[in-house]
């Protein structure tokens, strides 16, 4: 069975609540009920032993990106989307461009363009102020392909 895992990152736009509810809702294929979501600034920090599917908060940030994003995500679900085509559905759904880390050397991550493409970049970060200093080139591949 697929461990739980997070899948964090950063989008050039904002994408308001109702929209990001939507494409979690179908991207994860799971039920109303099975999701959490919410801005981080918002959540009530008594929510009991309630347990979500996946469980999503969203802030604000600056720069070369409008929004973060963590989603907590069930072992299921990891088999259902992997991070690097959440990152790709999101950026192509959304038109932004997205920014997430997995197996990438120190210092760099992964930008997906909403054409699907992918560039591995350099950024300055701050106080929620991301600015990136030089995508390059794109990541290698990371194995076979998918056949579903």
């Amino acid at each position: 069975m697929t461990a739980a895992t997070g899948y964090d990152g950063l989008s050039s736009r904002f994408v308001p609540a109702a929209e990001l509810r939507a494409f979690l809702l179908g991207c994860f294929d799971i039920a109303e009920h099975e999701l959490f979501l919410g801005h981080e600034d918002r959540i009530d920090e008594d929510m009991g032993d309630t347990v979500f599917a996946a469980f999503c908060t969203y802030h604000e940030v600056s720069g070369d990106f409008a929004m973060g994003f963590n989603i907590g995500i069930e072992g299921r679900l990891v088999d259902r989307v992997g991070r690097r085509e959440f990152a790709e559905q999101f950026a192509a759904h959304f038109d932004a461009n997205v920014l997430y880390g997995s197996d990438e050397p120190p210092g760099w991550w992964t930008v997906v363009l909403p054409s699907g493409e992918a560039v591995l970049a350099t950024m300055d970060e701050g106080e929620n102020h991301y600015v990136l200093t030089s995508p390059l080139a794109p990541p290698p591949a990371a194995g076979p392909t998918s056949t579903r």
